[in-house]
């Protein structure tokens, strides 16, 4: 699939980590997967991916977690 940013890469199916922050919340999940450009490096994650990591962090903000780091996948 062209990369529609930089319009000359591929991209192809990898993992990347996500660092999200919020208030006094820092999350740092592993193994995410997204789709990387092969030109440019830009990384993206779909729409379900990335519903699934406002969730997980959600919870995590209302639990009063800190700082955390999680296997996307788990």
């Amino acid at each position: 699939m062209k990369y529609a940013i930089c319009r000359n890469g591929e991209t192809f199916s990898g993992t990347i980590n996500v660092l999200l922050e919020k208030n006094e919340t820092t999350l740092i999940f592993k193994d995410v997967p997204a789709a990387i450009c092969d030109n440019c490096g830009e990384e993206y994650v779909s729409s379900e991916v990335n519903n699934t990591l406002l969730k997980k962090a959600h919870d995590a903000e209302s639990k009063g977690v800190e700082i955390e780091l999680l296997c996307y996948a788990t």
